[in-house]
């Protein structure tokens, strides 16, 4: 044991426990009464922000990818939203903003971004917000498995979506 932590502990100072890193956490709704959703999210080391991938099957079934930071983005015009990969490979799309945050409901460009995100270390989303630009930084889930549960849940396949309607 060091001097320093040795002299702290006999002085009864407790140092801090070390920060668990943020990790993907999956859930899904389990009221049938209710249309089923089910979503795999993390929340930034920071706390200021979520990235979440989620199922919803309200009207027809639909997987999005969505980023809700603190504070929330107002409702607004789509806009491009940018998804960078391992600090290298970045995809720009358009995504909505209907409050509180961003989502992109596109099927193919979901599937893009989700895939991409399950083979990263390391995610950056960032949003422009006026001159601002609002990021969060997130760890890679390691592998594709809570995603397969997600589009599962929506009784999706977890494959690239045709591009042609009713294919």
């Amino acid at each position: 044991m060091p001097i320093l932590t040795l002299a702290l502990t006999l002085l009864g100072v407790q140092t801090a426990p070390a920060q668990a890193a943020p990790a993907w956490t999956y859930k899904e709704s389990t009221d049938p009464a209710q249309p089923k959703n089910a979503s795999a999210s993390i929340r930034a080391a920071d706390g200021n922000s979520r990235l979440v991938v989620r199922c919803d099957t309200a009207v027809q079934p639909i997987v999005s990818v969505q980023f809700i930071p603190k504070p929330p983005i107002p409702a607004g015009d789509s806009r491009t939203v940018t998804m960078t990969y391992n600090e290298a490979q970045a995809e720009m799309s358009q995504w909505q903003f209907p409050g509180a945050g961003a989502y992109n409901g596109e099927a193919v460009e979901v599937f893009i971004l989700v895939d991409q995100v399950a083979k990263s270390k390391t995610v950056r989303v960032g949003v422009p917000e006026g001159e601002v630009m609002i990021e969060g930084s997130f760890p890679g889930p390691g592998s594709d498995a809570m995603f397969r549960k997600v589009y599962a849940a929506c009784g999706l396949p977890y494959a690239m979506p045709s591009v042609t309607p009713g294919k």
